[in-house]
């Protein structure tokens, strides 16, 4: 992930710097030739969209993370209630489908997708539980199994939220055009001029990267951890040494 960064890092600067050469070599760009009005304006413009996009989609993406985070703390508060109400048949089930979520399932979310063989293990609780005696404490084990269904489902949802597919090429396009306005107001091709526009390069690219890497609740360097499920397998010893 640390590499990802520092190549878009690279690419940004080469980027940067092979727009300079192409763009910076003209007589009107050496001369400078331009209205400083209009340069002004299209200078703010084009850094303002760049900025708006990245800013819509951080800001999209986070509301996704955090959202995704708040469900499986939901799911772990259910499976909890499960816990507390479960015979002590039903009580070694429910730790193996938490662990399966944590395992199995959590590398299938990266994916969008729902780990079958977790699906089967919570099966296999509500199938226990179902054949048990007709009794109060069986009803409120079904219960707590219905929530524990319905907050799986939800979290299963969030692997596939997205934001508008347009934003992304338009975050690239914009990045682009930030770098182009440089030649085009007047920066030459030279050393010292590279350098500079090679590291505004490095930084959009670093945060072209950034941002399209937090487009999924559960995979990128900010994404959902299954810290929700092992605390509530914390949870679930407490309970059975009680």
């Amino acid at each position: 992930m640390i590499l990802g960064f520092v190549l878009c890092a690279l690419l940004g600067g080469a980027v940067a710097v092979s727009i300079l050469a192409a763009f910076g070599r003209t007589t009107r760009s050496k001369e400078g030739s331009f209205s400083g009005g209009a340069l002004g304006f299209l200078g703010s413009a084009s850094l303002s969209s760049f900025i708006l996009v990245a800013a819509f989609l951080i800001a999209g993406s986070w509301s996704n993370l955090n959202t995704a985070r708040g469900h499986t703390w939901d799911e772990a508060r259910a499976l909890n209630a499960a816990y507390t109400d479960a015979d002590q048949t039903t009580r070694p089930l429910l730790r193996r489908y938490v662990t399966s979520v944590i395992g199995t399932e959590w590398a299938s979310m990266a994916r969008s997708t729902a780990s079958p063989i977790t699906w089967n293990d919570l099966d296999a609780v509500r199938a226990h539980v179902e054949a048990l005696p007709n009794t109060p404490a069986r009803a409120q084990e079904l219960t707590d199994l219905a929530s524990v269904y319905t907050a799986r489902q939800i979290r299963l949802a969030d692997t596939s939220a997205t934001l508008p597919a347009p934003l992304y090429p338009a975050l690239i396009g914009t990045g682009l055009l930030v770098l182009l306005y440089a030649p085009i107001a007047g920066l030459t091709f030279h050393l010292r001029e590279s350098v500079a526009l090679g590291l505004v390069g490095a930084i959009v690219g670093f945060g072209i990267y950034m941002v399209l890497h937090m487009t999924h609740p559960y995979t990128g360097p900010i994404h959902v951890t299954p810290v929700a499920y092992t605390q509530s397998l914390a949870r679930f010893a407490q309970l059975s040494g009680g």
